[in-house]
């Protein structure tokens, strides 16, 4: 059985880290930005009479709602469905490389741990989905634009 070297151990943590630095980074960045865009709604208004006019339309009930952090059934699925997705892909990549290309168990091992963890959170993502649907928290509007059933 092949141990794992530190050259080895540098490329897992690199594989399975810079996934992770990336969409931190992108959801702070993602975060920032959505912050900017409330405060500059938030400026633009000059008297309470206005604000409070605009939170009873429902433009400003669904910025309420966006700025209390809840999220859509819809955008938590299709969350979950990407964080499967890369789990599955990182998985299967690093399963992959301990089998065929490195011939160690370790790496084998924890790339089916991920695959399997990705395999879970996708199969949670369609039980959610179908759920939500039946619950009738989604609709399926046939003419309605894909982009519109997150921002609900």
């Amino acid at each position: 059985m092949n141990h794992i070297t530190n050259t080895d151990a540098a490329w897992i943590a690199f594989a399975v880290l810079f996934p992770v630095i990336l969409y931190l980074v992108f959801s702070g960045y993602q975060t920032k930005q959505r912050m900017s865009v409330h405060k500059s709604v938030l400026d633009k208004f000059s008297r309470a009479e206005d604000f409070a006019t605009f939170l009873q339309s429902p433009a400003g009930q669904r910025f309420v709602a966006e700025l209390s952090g809840s999220e859509t059934p819809a955008r938590t699925v299709m969350s979950a469905i990407q964080r499967g997705i890369i789990l599955v892909l990182s998985g299967g990549g690093l399963w992959w490389s301990g089998v065929k290309i490195q011939s160690t168990a370790e790496i084998a091992t924890i790339g089916l741990l991920l695959l399997c963890v990705g395999i879970g959170i996708l199969i949670s993502a369609g039980v959610s989905y179908r759920l939500s649907r039946s619950w009738g928290l989604i609709e399926k509007h046939p003419n309605e634009d894909r982009t519109d059933l997150t921002r609900k």
